[in-house]
């Protein structure tokens, strides 16, 4: 009598179990679902491009102090025109480049501040030199990076200014207004982020 035939042939029927229908299916959705996750995680990575960085988070800047240009001014040498009406804002904190940002002044109602006469925008070295300067108009709202730069002879940082020079609280930023005084009517300042920047700061009040 075979003592070990029977139980090897139950032995062998317990192999031949497959796994359940149900949990079969979720297996294979548990699976799917982790594919498709790794595969949306690379092809986000592969797609990421730029403008990718909120600007508030790369640059700020405050404490806007507003004065009148002194006579003689240029707005090619101190930024503004003589006896337009200026904001002097410092930069707070920053890792943009000079190329990262676009700067705007807004009214309380969110469309752009027309000067009365041209303006601009400048950001000024500790020694109150033009470093980086938009395109003077009568439309507070840089539609490109700043046209200009300081010449060889002023230097940012060590080194010839330019769109990649940092931002730093060395600088501060200069808003020619133009004519009329904007005391008092609610106007803000943004920068707005470009190249692999994007969005914009908070608004800063102008007094």
């Amino acid at each position: 009598m075979n003592v070990f035939g029977k139980k090897e042939l139950r032995w062998r029927k317990a192999r031949k179990r497959g796994v359940s229908p149900i949990i079969a299916t979720i297996l294979l959705v548990a699976i799917t679902v982790v594919l498709a996750a790794v595969l949306y995680v690379l092809i986000s990575g592969l797609t990421h491009g730029p403008g990718s960085t909120p600007i508030g988070t790369a640059f700020s800047a405050g404490n806007p102090i507003s004065s009148k240009c002194a006579a003689g001014g240029t707005y090619a040498t101190t930024g503004c025109l003589a006896a337009d009406f200026v904001y002097v804002l410092t930069v707070e904190t920053a890792t943009a480049n000079f190329g990262s940002v676009l700067f705007e002044v807004k009214t309380s109602a969110g469309s752009i501040v027309t000067a009365a006469s041209v303006g601009g925008f400048s950001v000024m070295t500790i020694s109150s030199v033009v470093a980086a300067q938009s395109a003077a108009s009568t439309t507070l709202a840089m539609t490109g990076t700043f046209a200009t730069f300081s010449g060889v002879a002023t230097t940012c940082n060590g080194a010839p200014c330019s769109a990649s020079t940092p931002f730093s609280s060395i600088y501060t930023i200069e808003i020619d207004m133009g004519t009329s005084s904007p005391v008092g009517l609610g106007y803000s300042f943004i920068a707005i982020g470009t190249g692999s920047y994007s969005g914009t700061t908070a608004p800063v009040a102008l007094p």
